[in-house]
């Protein structure tokens, strides 16, 4: 009943918006779009919500990371049209020289490469900042000419990554450059630390006079990076927004407002930002000559008509802040956005059994789009708890392994996900070089009646209890029970959780659910409270290092390996794995069988309850042309987006001005059949 509730809740809201986005009369979305965007090409997206920090040394999550990457750039960027993916220059000039004796890259710059104008760079703003009574929003159009990128900009950049206290992404240098760490490790001691009156004034001559050996200014289009040790993930991992230039100027003037005052090279510049509503680049009059890529390729012909035009594409990205999904897919529905994404009780309204766009969709000229995306959601277990962990000993063990054999990930891939997945079995995703098909962890089958044996030569009693089974430990007669941390509250975090404990007791576990808010759950697994959490990782760049680093023992929290995990065997195969080059021929070989090797030493400890592979299924207008095989490496691709603008507004306006009765039944379609699903999934729990 609390379901069908929310479920006419939903129903109730989403009529509202659908009659208002397709009554004639009613239509002002539609007749406000096309009249900002005649005579434009303008890309028209959605969020699920803002964007937490737009200074890319700050920015971490993926919302954060695709804004940094409308007007900010790195020395190396993917090429849009290469697969598997492949970097090229972007603020460099060309391939950087790597010294293998040195372990230096040398990296010549673009001397065509321009801030954007902005008011930093103004004479009257120097020495002052944003937050100055004589400066503030009321000069923000009181611009100064950008001025060139020089190579003492990369070297400030890297220093500020590593000086900043919140900057969230040293961890992708960390150890790597010559002098960095050291350089770090004084920043942070002289944070906070300078007079009263200007506290950071110790800290900001250590970033800006402190020379760092590793970081090597040769002249003023060349520096030399020198690294500690063999990391052929170096280039990959500057290509994250936290290998972003950052001009000194913007940094000093916006101080802590940089993360919504954004100062790039890029091919977009902000307009506005109205936080919980919209977000607007439009094109950077001072971005460089760049442009599309051409290509001869038959699979590539679709981009024929932009081939060899000058970047960026659209003359303006508008980005809409829908936090509801659904209301989300009706603003697709009524042409107001031009992609879309599905969540669970979407799909059945646009995806038929067989994987494929229903007949209503095609009609409407809608498309989809599915790929792979390297990412892994597993539950990694706290192995420092006495229950659960190394302390436990072999009654530990066979509780993550009883876990991890009562789990159907076919039957969760399939009700929950929609079956847009494939179960993982293996830490590297299927289109990462180091997945193999025959490396399956035996402990990641569905095989509850092995479960149930672990546990009982573990020592515990096992018993039938009615269809579920209760598993005791004599010695105290105390219930086998654990708790999972979530980084959710919402319902459908809570049927997946019920799903689990389920799933648990097939074998005698009694299985808690702990429902957090996301900074809630992120503290509690920082700080190695909690027994298991429910957790996922999006791949940085395509190398498996990027996956297996999650459960190396240095990294143990606070930093990225969440289960805590230590195992010297381990430690010492990621070691000589992380330094091999998926790239060198004489790397490959040994790589796989280095790989194959540390999941042999998982399958013995069973750190993490590995569940699936994801999928994705997306949605785009007859009038938009996205990346046909998307990088979900890349945050820099919205410069090569085309939307045919004119022809969305004519869409959108002739849904709008559609007679009532085709809007409400298309309302009924899209939101009925959700409803019985979610209906008849809660009579079976």
């Amino acid at each position: 009943m609390k379901y069908l509730k929310s479920c006419l809740s939903l129903t109730a809201f989403a009529a509202l918006l659908l009659v208002t986005s397709l009554v004639p009369g009613c239509g002002s979305t539609a007749e406000s779009n096309a009249a900002e965007d005649e005579g434009l090409i303008v890309v028209r997206r959605d969020e699920a919500g803002d964007p937490k920090s737009m200074d890319p040394h700050k920015a971490g999550d993926v919302v954060s990371s695709r804004h940094c990457g409308m007007t900010y750039e790195c020395l190396f960027q993917y090429d849009y049209l290469a697969r598997p993916a492949k970097l090229i220059p972007a603020l460099a000039a060309e391939t950087p020289t790597y010294d293998a004796d040195e372990l230096s890259y040398t990296v010549k710059l673009r001397k065509d490469i321009f801030f954007q104008d902005d008011r930093c760079f103004h004479e009257d703003a120097r020495g002052k900042s944003y937050r100055d009574s004589d400066e503030g929003e009321g000069e923000q159009d009181n611009k100064g000419k950008g001025r060139n990128l020089v190579a003492e900009d990369i070297a400030y950049s890297f220093k500020r990554l590593a000086a900043l206290p919140d900057s969230g992404g040293f961890w992708v240098i960390e150890g790597q450059i010559k002098g960095l760490d050291e350089f770090r490790n004084e920043a942070l001691k002289l944070s906070k630390e300078g007079p009263p009156e200007d506290p950071d004034k110790l800290w900001r001559e250590h970033l800006n006079d402190t020379k760092v050996a590793g970081l090597k200014v040769i002249d003023d289009y060349t520096i030399k990076l020198s690294l500690n040790q063999q990391y052929p993930q170096f280039l990959y991992a500057i290509t994250l927004s936290y290998g972003a230039a950052v001009a000194r100027e913007a940094a000093e003037y916006y101080g802590d407002d940089l993360f919504r005052k954004p100062v790039g090279t890029g091919p977009f510049v902000l307009k506005s930002w109205r936080a919980n509503w919209e977000v607007v680049w439009e094109r950077n009059p001072n971005f460089r000559e760049e442009y599309f890529p051409t290509s001869t390729k038959p699979e590539h012909a679709v981009y024929k008509d932009l081939m060899g035009k000058r970047l960026p594409i659209a003359d303006r990205v508008d980005f809409r802040i829908i936090k509801e999904s659904q209301a989300g897919f009706l603003n697709f529905l009524a042409g107001n956005i031009d992609t879309s994404g599905l969540d669970k009780d979407q799909f059945a309204s646009a995806i038929t059994a067989q994987r494929e766009l229903t007949p209503t969709m095609i009609e409407k000229g809608i498309h989809l789009q599915k790929y792979e995306e390297p990412t892994i959601h597993y539950l990694s277990f706290n192995m420092n708890d006495t229950t659960v962990g190394v302390p436990a000993g072999e009654k530990g063990r066979a509780i993550r392994k009883a876990l991890a054999l009562c789990i159907n990930r076919e039957d969760y891939i399939d009700r929950y996900q929609n079956g847009r997945g494939s179960p993982a079995r293996q830490l590297v995703p299927p289109s990462v070089f180091g997945y193999q098909k025959d490396n399956t962890l035996q402990s990641q089958r569905f095989d509850p009646e092995a479960g149930r044996k672990l546990l009982q030569e573990a020592g515990f009693e096992v018993k039938p209890k009615g269809t579920k089974y209760e598993a005791v430990d004599p010695a105290t007669g105390d219930v086998l029970t654990l708790t999972i941390s979530f980084r959710s509250q919402q319902e459908t975090t809570k049927q997946y959780a019920n799903f689990l404990s389920s799933q648990a007791e097939q074998v005698g576990i009694t299985l808690q659910s702990e429902l957090l808010t996301f900074n809630e759950f992120l503290k509690r697994q920082n700080d190695g409270k909690g027994q298991a959490y429910d957790a996922g990782w999006v791949m940085d760049y395509p190398d498996a290092q990027n996956m297996m680093q999650l459960l190396y023992g240095p990294n143990k929290p606070p930093g990225i390996n969440s289960a805590g995990y230590q195992s010297e065997e381990y430690d010492k195969l990621y070691e000589e794995m992380s330094v091999l080059d998926d790239n060198a021929p004489e790397d490959r070989d040994r790589k796989s069988a280095l790989i194959k090797q540390m999941h042999d030493v998982l399958e013995r400890d069973v750190p993490w309850v590995l569940l699936e592979f994801r999928v994705i299924y997306a949605l785009y207008h007859d009038w938009y042309l996205p990346a046909m095989d998307p990088n979900p490496f890349a945050y820099t691709y919205l410069k090569f987006a085309y939307s045919k603008s004119e022809q969305r507004s004519e869409k959108a306006q002739e849904w709008t001005n559609s007679p009532f009765w085709p809007g409400f039944l298309l309302f009924i379609v899209v939101l009925i059949p959700v409803c019985l699903m979610g209906y008849k999934v809660s009579q079976q729990r």
